[in-house]
């Protein structure tokens, strides 16, 4: 129904289109018409035409009366047959003939060439045919007024419905525009109509994927945090279990002192489970932002090592190895978004190499950036693990049993580039993983 409906808008546009066009062109061919009327009419002034022919009669007779000189004569006889050459060619004798007369004027002046003086003619004769010929035009000239009344009655009445033809044909021609107009303007409305149609289901469609990717990360975070959280309590309850269900006799400071390690550690894994789900909240609601200042990003990376160091228990501090670094490297950072970067990214290179491989930190510079390169020797992850490294929850092939909550690479790059700076991972020579920290570096450095 709205296919058939539309062609029939597209004919009703199509109709009106070439009627507008028809009738412009009618309009403009009555105007051609109008104009050719006119041009004709002004050729056709026969009352002018048979007054100067009676004055050039009436002035040939007299001068004859007066005996005039031959040369005037003969310039007044040439004068007149001009006139009656003029009335007997064209238009003017056209008109001649629908009055009646042209065939009587025809002879007139054949007899008047007749008595030309030039030819040495008879004066006498040629001043009686010329008072003949103005009694004739006399006759005549009553017949020519009321055949041109009546030829200016009948072109008055033609050229009137011409004006009201093209007036018309102009008024039909501005009435089909404004039709056309009507239905561009409705069409055009369709089309907005359209594409606010168009743009509300696209929203629509886009918030309803964003909820349901909001409601599968929740899910996925909520499963990941009852997992994660499971494990380091179920820790801390062994630890307890341990220390009091020993009976007789105090317990050993050595086993206290290894419960109490091992219970911090775990404690400090659910703190800092329950940071990173805090500032994932506080990122998705806008509600972090950076405090730029110059730091040494080199004292900022010995500061999060030693904080690392103090909440592990079985850590060898000798597995971070930093290398020393000669020069400042002032990095354009918030220290507390940047400590967190570097956690980050030291608690997964620790976490992903054998206990027996060294960690190396690196800090370095650039034309533009402070550069933090720390580097693995894990299993490392192919091309296609490290595409998908930075988004939320992944873990890698591997990895699933081993403790995190997928959100440590997803955050340091979000906070990297709140900072203007970023985060990459690429295959380490020799195995394992290199990930880099990018932050500009001081303006004035």
């Amino acid at each position: 129904m709205t296919g058939t409906g539309g062609r029939a808008r597209y004919l009703w546009l199509g109709g009106l289109v070439a009627i507008c066009l028809g009738l412009l062109a009618l309009a403009a061919w009555q105007l051609v018409v109008l104009e050719r009327q006119m041009r004709i009419a002004a050729t056709e002034n026969m009352i002018w035409v048979f007054g100067q022919t009676q004055i050039e009669a009436l002035n040939l007779a007299l001068a004859l009366s007066d005996e005039a000189a031959p040369q005037q004569i003969q310039t007044r006889f040439d004068i007149l047959v001009s006139r009656l050459t003029l009335l007997d060619d064209g238009p003017q004798r056209r008109f001649l003939e629908e009055a009646g007369i042209s065939e009587t004027l025809a002879g007139w002046r054949g007899g008047l060439l007749a008595l030309d003086p030039a030819q040495g003619a008879d004066p006498t004769g040629l001043r009686a045919h010329v008072m003949a010929l103005v009694a004739a035009l006399r006759a005549k000239a009553s017949l020519v007024m009321s055949h041109e009344w009546q030829s200016q009655a009948t072109r008055l009445d033609s050229l009137r419905q011409l004006h009201l033809l093209a007036l018309a044909s102009v008024l039909a021609a501005a009435v089909a525009g404004l039709g056309l107009v009507a239905i561009l303007i409705d069409r055009e409305r369709r089309l907005m109509r359209g594409k606010l149609d168009r743009l509300r289901a696209e929203k629509l469609a886009s918030d309803l994927e964003r909820e349901r990717k909001t409601s599968e990360n929740h899910r996925r975070f909520a499963d990941l945090i009852a997992h994660q959280f499971r494990t380091p309590l179920a820790v801390i309850d062994s630890a307890m279990h341990r220390l009091t269900r020993r009976s007789g006799g105090p317990v050993p400071p050595e086993l206290v002192s290894e419960k109490a390690a091992v219970s911090r550690e775990a404690i400090a894994r659910l703190v800092k489970l329950t940071d990173t789900a805090l500032m994932m909240s506080r990122l998705e609601a806008n509600a972090v932002l950076p405090c730029l200042r110059p730091h040494d990003l080199s004292d900022l990376v010995s500061s999060v090592i030693d904080d690392l160091m103090a909440t592990a228990w079985d850590r060898d501090p000798a597995r971070i190895r930093q290398s020393a670094q000669k020069e400042q490297t002032v990095a354009l950072c918030d220290p507390m978004l940047t400590s967190e970067i570097l956690s980050n990214l030291l608690r997964n290179a620790l976490l992903y190499s054998p206990p027996d491989r060294a960690v190396d930190v690196s800090v370095s510079q650039t034309l533009d950036y402070i550069v933090c390169q720390v580097e693995d020797r894990g299993r490392g992850m192919s091309a296609e693990e490290i595409e998908l490294a930075f988004d939320r929850f992944y873990r890698g092939n591997g990895h699933e049993t081993l403790p995190g909550s997928g959100l440590g690479l997803t955050l340091a790059r979000h906070l990297a580039r709140m900072q203007r700076g970023e985060v990459t991972l690429m295959q380490r020579d020799g195995g394992g993983l290199t990930v880099a920290l990018y932050l500009p570096r001081e303006a004035s450095a």
